[in-house]
């Protein structure tokens, strides 16, 4: 899936959308094709290119005009992270309440409207490997966007000192 250096926005709710709209665009013109008397086979690969034409260019044309999350993976533990996570919090004065889910921690910002979850993230298929972390930023708008991109400079910057860290030792 994804292994990102930087933080990359995306729309958490637009993947289905995105999946039946093509899919229904696609059925109608195959429904128009048979009408106008073509065979199957045209009408079936006519469906295919259609809805992978359309699964494209609705994935490219939403993706970043309707963004409300921001994702990020950093090759750490997710574990160790979240302790870091809570450092960073606090030397920052941000407000937080944290909750913990199987192998999930979610952060909820008071007067934010913003919620952060942090989760292992495998890289690869190999689950021998240990996992990274996938941190997203939720339910981004105008009226947090500010806050957002502090708190994901701030993750940058621990980030960053992790690795400085590391070389170091």
């Amino acid at each position: 899936m994804m292994v990102a250096s930087r933080w990359q926005k995306q729309n958490i709710y637009f993947q289905p959308i995105v999946w039946a709209a093509s899919a229904i665009i696609s059925f109608l013109v195959v429904i128009v094709l048979f009408s106008l008397g073509w065979g199957v086979e045209v009408a079936s690969a006519s469906f295919l290119v259609a809805f992978v034409a359309l699964r494209i260019l609705l994935a490219f044309a939403l993706k970043n005009r309707f963004t409300n999350s921001m994702v990020r993976v950093l090759k750490f533990d997710y574990e160790e992270l979240e302790r870091e996570f809570r450092i960073v919090f606090k030397n920052k004065f941000i407000r937080f309440h944290r909750k913990s889910e199987d192998d999930l921690y979610l952060y909820e910002f008071p007067g934010r409207d913003l919620s952060m979850t942090v989760q292992p993230y495998w890289l690869n298929s190999d689950m021998s490997q240990p996992p990274a972390t996938k941190v997203t930023l939720r339910v981004l708008n105008a009226k947090n966007k500010e806050f957002a991109e502090m708190l994901a400079d701030s993750i940058d910057e621990m980030a960053d000192q992790r690795i400085k860290d590391k070389e170091a030792a």
